[in-house]
């Protein structure tokens, strides 16, 4: 149902470039992915004497460091070129008791006692993570905004409607209990 995307890679101004003060000189360490599948690195100098300046040689690092980037050996040693995927099952009869209880990747339910209330979660990447109050928006509210936050930064097209709804009320029914001891949900 749902295609694996993948993204481009995000390139700042000063990514896999170094600067060494004392030897007046910039750095480029490129990581790759050699032949048997190990992480190396492809590194260059760039003197600020044989380049006329500190500008100029970071600028002559930038170029080697975005032709290399453009090679597929070291695409894949970025890391984050993992293909995401917004659904982790189909039909929620596929679903089992200790998967995703929506289906959907990233996205999870956590519950407090102090304050009574709750959360949905939301992940992607390394280290991106957002919560959506349940006593704030709603139990679906909360729901909904998660699944737009990991479409965003996944790259997927939103759900509609209906299959959020049907995947919110299929969780809702397995946690009324639960729901109502926190206050959420009647």
């Amino acid at each position: 149902m749902e295609q694996a995307i993948r993204r481009p890679p995000r390139v700042h101004p000063y990514l896999y470039l170094y600067r060494n003060r004392n030897g007046q000189f910039w750095w480029c360490a490129v990581p790759y992915v050699d032949s048997r599948g190990r992480r190396r690195q492809r590194r260059r100098s760039f003197r600020d004497s044989r380049l006329g300046g500190k500008s100029n040689a970071l600028e002559m690092a930038r170029r080697w460091r975005d032709e290399q980037i453009q090679q597929p050996d070291v695409r894949d040693a970025m890391g984050d070129q993992r293909p995401l995927v917004l659904y982790a099952a189909d039909r929620l009869g596929e679903i089992g008791q200790r998967e995703n209880p929506f289906g959907l990747v990233g996205i999870t339910a956590t519950f407090r006692e102090q304050p009574l209330g709750g959360n949905f979660s939301v992940t992607a990447n390394r280290g991106r993570k957002k919560w959506f109050s349940m006593r704030r928006y709603g139990g679906f509210g909360a729901f909904k905004r998660a699944v737009m936050q990991r479409c965003h930064w996944v790259g997927a097209p939103m759900p509609d409607e209906a299959d959020l709804r049907q995947r919110y009320q299929h969780w809702a029914q397995r946690n009324r209990d639960l729901l109502r001891r926190h206050g959420l949900e009647p």
